[in-house]
C-alpha cells in the first residue's frame, strides 16, 4: 500500500456524488487490505508535525505493515532539512519535477530552457518577482511584499540572486509572485508551462507534462504500485490533481473549499496527531 502523507484525524461524508461515508468513531479495517501506499505531503509546520512522537509511530507502523510512505510536496529536498524522514521509502520533490528513492532519481523534469529564457526576460524588464529552485538551491529576484509574505507564511528566507543565472542552470520549478488575474504575463509568453496554486501570492509554475499527480504515477509506476491502492493526503490546489489519480484522498480539515469538495474524505486539521488518528481510523496501524 502507498500513502501519500497529509495530517489530520479522518472523518467521511457523503458528498454530492455520494463518495463519502461516515467514519468518525469507528475503526474500517477493511481499508488496510486495500491499500499498499501512503502519500504525505509537506505543511508550513511540518517540523513540528513530522518529528511528533505519534507521526513518527505511524509511519514506523505503516512500514512494519508492507504500506509504502511517499512524502509528496511542493518543496525542494533541501527545504526538508530537520525533518525526520526515516521510515519513508520515496520522495515526490518540487510538485512532482524530481522524485527519488534513498537509493536513486526516478523523476527528473527540468522546466523548457527556451520558457526559462522567458522568465529571466520580463524578471529583468520588472513586470514580476520570482524563485526560482535548482536541483540544490534557490533564490528570489528581489524581495517585495509578495515574497515576505511568503517568507513568514513557510518560516523560511530566500536569499536573493540574479536571475539570469537560471539560465546556466535547470530549473524544476518557478514561484511567480502575480495575483491570479495577471498570470496571462507569463502564461501566454511562454509555450510548455504548468501553473498550480495553493495561495493568491503566487503560482507555482512547472513543465507542462510536471505536476505531482505525474510524478507521482511514475514513481507508483517504478515501484511496481497500483495507484488505485494508494491514499494521497493533501489541503492545497496543488494536491488537487493527485486526488484525480489514487484511489482514495483525504482532505485536511484546514484544506481550501475546493479540496474539502474533491477529497473522497475529510479529516481534522495539522496539527492534532493527525496522520496517527487518521491511520488509526482506517484501520491501517
Amino acid at each position: 500500500m502507498w500513502l501519500w502523507f497529509y495530517l489530520g484525524l479522518l472523518s467521511y461524508r457523503s458528498n454530492k456524488n455520494g463518495k463519502r461515508c461516515e467514519l468518525i468513531g469507528s475503526n474500517c479495517e477493511h481499508f488496510s487490505s486495500r491499500y499498499s501506499c501512503c502519500l504525505f505531503r509537506c505543511w508550513r509546520h511540518a517540523s513540528l508535525i513530522y518529528n511528533a512522537r505519534r507521526t513518527k509511530e505511524a509511519i514506523r507502523r505503516l512500514s512494519a505493515a508492507g504500506i509504502v510512505p511517499i512524502l509528496a510536496t511542493g518543496r525542494p529536498s533541501y527545504q526538508l532539512t530537520g525533518l525526520d524522514l526515516e521510515g519513508f521509502q520515496a520522495f515526490v520533490t518540487i510538485n512532482g519535477q524530481l522524485c527519488y528513492t534513498p537509493e536513486r532519481t526516478l523523476v527528473e523534469r527540468p522546466l523548457d530552457k527556451e520558457d526559462i529564457a522567458v522568465v529571466v526576460d520580463q524578471v529583468q524588464h520588472g513586470l514580476y518577482d520570482c524563485l526560482f529552485m535548482e536541483r540544490d538551491r534557490f533564490y528570489v529576484s528581489g524581495k517585495g511584499e509578495r515574497e515576505q509574505r511568503q517568507e513568514k507564511l513557510i518560516g523560511v528566507n530566500y536569499p536573493v540572486d540574479d536571475p539570469a543565472r537560471a539560465l546556466e542552470h535547470d530549473i524544476f520549478q518557478l514561484n511567480v509572485y502575480l495575483p491570479p488575474e495577471d498570470l496571462h504575463i507569463i502564461r501566454d509568453a511562454t509555450h510548455n508551462t504548468k501553473f498550480a496554486g495553493w495561495t493568491d501570492n503566487f503560482s507555482d509554475v512547472m513543465s507542462r507534462d510536471g505536476g505531482k499527480a505525474s510524478g507521482a504515477l511514475e514513481v507508483l509506476k517504478q515501484l511496481g504500485i497500483s495507484p488505485e491502492k494508494t491514499i494521497a493526503f493533501g489541503d492545497g490546489g496543488n494536491d488537487l490533481e493527485l486526488f484525480e489519480v489514487v484511489g482514495t484522498s483525504v482532505a485536511m480539515g484546514n484544506a481550501n473549499p475546493e479540496v474539502l469538495e474533491q477529497a473522497t474524505m475529510i479529516t481534522d486539521d495539522v496539527d492534532h496527531d493527525g496522520i496517527y488518528n487518521a491511520c488509526v481510523r482506517l484501520g491501517l496501524i
